[in-house]
């Protein structure tokens, strides 16, 4: 290994090591992370227990460990020593940046929003995970003397659990991993305010605003009176997140929000651009039947108060996806891809 090469590795390292130091430091001091990270999960039908706490630190000391290879082979400068070089820049009075030095500085961010969250999540879904197959198992039998009980207590649980895992892990690994040996480097990042607070607002801290701005009507697990319709439109609903979950499938290592890593034209992206919103959001509106037709027979609440806000709830998640159409239409393999496919919803609707 050469003195270049070195060199390179050291600035490269200790200037992402900074960066994790400051988000390190951030995350112990915020209330919101140290509440969300101190909880724990546990396997119920065992006295094990895993602080989230432990899981969270443990990825953090292993991905500081992983970064030394990462960068040993890595012959670029890494967005922590770009931004760091912005930083030098303003320090002396230079306010202007580059598109590289913003796309770095954007990149940081998204990233230390987005990967506490995920890591989390993604550990309370493998427990879910764990937990709802081991009961299906276990009542087996329930399942031919009272599938209905079997469908709610277990089935609904265990395949609901299942989607929300696989859909949580590839954004993970995403928001963890870019490299351009895996295709997935940074290639821009959403450039306006409107798509940032669009993407932000659907996740915590900032959804605690938009629940209170925006009624929640709806819920995972509606309940219906007639038996077959009850399991009709919760297999749909399952149905439909499964294909949420595919997206993020074809997505693959270029999951992450606000981000383009290049274009993906595979599975049901061949078919709609936004398959994961408008399956996310019909799969919200069964969840919301319930409601709708307690507020349509009862004079407690009133139905068009209900329609608005599961309308508000829509329009932003399709405000995020008018706004990552444009952010995206700045890439001509995008502009091809839209020619390519033209329907953003719906095939051969909308």
């Amino acid at each position: 290994m050469n003195e270049k090469t070195v060199i390179t590795f050291l600035k490269n390292y200790l200037s992402t090591l900074l960066f994790l130091g400051c988000a390190y430091f951030i995350y112990t001091h915020s209330g919101f992370h140290r509440d969300f990270i101190n909880t724990e999960v546990a396997l119920f039908f065992t006295d094990f227990r895993l602080e989230l706490r432990d899981v969270f630190y443990a990825v953090w000391i292993w991905y500081i460990i992983g970064l030394i290879p990462y960068y040993l082979t890595y012959t670029h400068e890494s967005k922590a020593l770009i931004v760091l070089g912005y930083f030098k820049k303003v320090i002396s009075g230079n306010n202007s940046y580059t598109e590289k030095e913003r796309v770095a500085l954007l990149a940081w961010v998204v990233k230390l929003f987005f990967v506490p969250l995920m890591i989390v999540w993604l550990t309370q879904h493998v427990f879910s995970l764990i937990n709802n197959w081991y009961s299906l198992f276990v009542d087996r039998s329930l399942f031919s003397s009272d599938f209905l009980s079997f469908f709610d207590m277990h089935l609904f649980g265990a395949l609901f659990a299942s989607i929300l895992f696989f859909d949580v892990f590839f954004f993970t690994i995403g928001y963890l991993l870019e490299s351009p040996v895996l295709k997935n480097t940074i290639k821009s990042v959403e450039p306006t305010l409107i798509g940032w607070a669009a993407a932000i607002l659907c996740y915590p801290p900032f959804n605690n605003f938009t629940w209170d701005l925006f009624t929640w009507y709806s819920t995972d697990t509606p309940k219906f009176s007639d038996p077959y319709i009850h399991v009709f439109l919760n297999i749909f609903l399952l149905l439909l997140m499964a294909i949420y979950a595919w997206a993020s499938l074809a997505l693959g290592l270029k999951a992450s929000n606000l981000t383009n890593r290049g274009i993906v034209k595979k599975w049901p992206y061949k078919y709609v651009r936004h398959p994961a919103y408008i399956c996310k959001n019909m799969a919200w509106i069964i969840g919301a039947f319930p409601m709708i037709y307690i507020a349509a027979t009862s004079p407690n609440i009133a139905l068009p108060s209900v329609l608005f806000w599961l309308s508000a709830w829509t329009f932003l998640y399709y405000l995020r996806a008018i706004t990552e159409e444009n952010h995206l239409s700045a890439d001509p393999d995008y502009i091809q891809y839209k020619k390519e496919v033209r329907y953003k919803f719906i095939p051969g609707i909308w």
